[in-house]
């Protein structure tokens, strides 16, 4: 676990060090996704959090942590155009698609699940809430601000 956790740990430095550097754009950014961001971020941050509780968000959405990983990779490329956030985001999305192809091949067996409406109203206030800290305070989480 050591050993895992160090190569984390160099991967996370890696990337606040190479995203400081890089400066060039690959393609042209549209405003259209400045616009929507809050809404999108709102459908990616409720996905993230129902992939933990038992609601109905889940038992519909087979892989809502994947679903909700790939939207906010997809907004970060189409905002960021920038090598390292292409290689950095792009990798997220890789990882949601593979996550997805890989579960669905080994279709493992899974709990049944007994959702409740509670949990799927507890998710969309967790949702709204970590939405509107999110944009607040994304500076200070990451160092970019939005504005």
């Amino acid at each position: 676990m050591g050993i895992f956790s160090s190569i984390s740990l160099l991967g996370l430095l890696l990337i606040i060090f190479g995203y400081e550097v890089s400066s060039n754009s690959l393609y042209p950014v549209k405003g259209n996704a400045y616009i929507y961001s809050k809404y999108i971020m709102f459908f990616s941050l409720t996905f993230l959090i129902s992939a933990n509780m038992p609601c109905f968000i889940k038992k519909f959405f087979k892989h809502p942590m994947s679903l909700g990983i790939a939207i906010w990779s997809i907004l970060h490329l189409l905002t960021n155009s920038d090598t390292v956030s292409v290689i950095l985001f792009g990798s997220f999305l890789f990882y949601a698609i593979i996550s997805v192809l890989i579960s669905e091949l080994r279709k493992a067996e899974s709990k049944e699940l007994t959702p409740r409406i509670i949990f799927d109203a507890l998710s969309v206030f967790l949702g709204v809430l970590l939405t509107v800290l999110t944009f607040n305070f994304h500076e200070y989480l990451s160092g970019v601000s939005l504005s």
